[in-house]
């Protein structure tokens, strides 16, 4: 997963745009801290009184590995695809590829 941020707009002076890059792993999403992780989001969810969809017992391990198998099985019959585009008034960009 590629996440790229471009930050406001070109400067008069300058032409700069300041840009973040970050690339992610797909592999994270199976790994036991990612099982942690959104558990621990689940459970501070309902602990705020907000209803959510999904019990944290129902987060496990293989689940996360078949998501996995799915996303890369996807990923290889359809080709990379953007998940988020998002652009801002100030010229702000953010782009998560998969």
């Amino acid at each position: 997963m590629k996440i790229k941020v471009k930050i406001g707009k070109r400067r008069e002076k300058k032409h700069v745009i300041r840009r973040i890059n970050l690339v992610f792993p797909n592999a994270l999403l199976k790994s036991r801290l990612a099982v942690k992780i959104i558990r621990s989001g689940i459970e501070s969810e309902n602990a705020k009184g907000k209803s959510v969809a999904i019990a944290p017992d129902f987060i496990t391990h293989d689940l996360l590995k078949t998501c996995y198998k799915c996303l890369k099985q996807v990923i290889k019959e359809q080709g990379h695809f953007n998940l988020v585009e998002v652009s801002s008034s100030d010229g702000t960009e953010v782009i998560i590829r998969l």
